[in-house]
């Protein structure tokens, strides 16, 4: 790396750091994960500051330390002033970061979740609705993307087709199990034919297209919730 590079880059979060500094966690496009240090920006009147604040889209200016990189300056690309401004949206878009921040190693840069994420943030940012859904589409999208994809298609077990009734899903093993096969298996819960449609076709469709889908509200309530607890699983373990 040279003495000073710029890049574009997510704030991801940021926290008070000795005196009058803080301490920002960014996903940049060249370098992925990073910590760096921002100067001066618990002082009164820092400039700094307002173009560091988490959930802003910035080109950074990082200047490398003898023991740790800085920031030299920034300037926000995107500040998501319709998320930043609608209690619906923000804690949509806080669990998002929450989870980006927790599964993504430092130093690892992929593209590809780079471009999910900020596809997930200005879809958000515009759609007046339906942030639940949205922010489910995403994390599965999110978790397949890592390697956590689920098995919705064949029963993990016996790897038989699966019928359209009688299946459960097993949020620890990361898929569905027919009838037969759950009898010897823990914590499962049942799982309808439509939840299991909806399911793929996240994985199938964009997140622009999957804001047009129409189901039942028990429908988006039912996957919503087990794709919740999938995530929550995995930022736990």
């Amino acid at each position: 790396m040279s003495e000073t590079f710029n890049t574009k880059a997510l704030v991801l979060n940021r926290h008070i750091y000795c005196e009058y500094d803080s301490r920002v966690t960014v996903y940049t496009v060249d370098f992925g994960k990073i910590d760096l240090l921002a100067r001066g920006t618990q002082k009164p009147g820092s400039k700094l500051a307002a173009h560091i604040e988490p959930l802003s889209l910035v080109n950074l200016m990082i200047v490398k330390g003898k023991n740790t990189d800085y920031i030299g300056s920034s300037v926000i690309s995107d500040a998501y002033a319709g998320i930043k401004g609608d209690l619906t949206k923000l804690p949509a878009a806080g669990s998002a970061l929450f989870a980006f921040n927790r599964l993504v190693r430092h130093e690892e840069k992929d593209e590809e979740l780079f471009n999910l994420l900020l596809e997930f943030l200005d879809i958000l940012d515009q759609k007046p609705r339906q942030a639940d859904w949205l922010l489910a589409s995403w994390s599965l999208k999110f978790l397949s993307a890592l390697g956590y994809q689920p098995e919705l298609y064949s029963c993990l077990s016996c790897k038989k087709r699966l019928e359209p009734d009688n299946n459960y899903f097993s949020v620890m093993r990361g898929g569905i199990f027919c009838a037969d096969c759950s009898r010897r298996e823990l914590n499962l819960e049942t799982i309808d034919q439509n939840s299991i449609k909806m399911l793929r076709l996240v994985l199938s469709h964009s997140l622009a297209d999957l804001t047009t889908i129409k189901a039942e509200p028990q429908t988006f309530d039912r996957v919503n919730g087990l794709i919740k607890n999938l995530l929550h699983f995995y930022i736990k373990d």
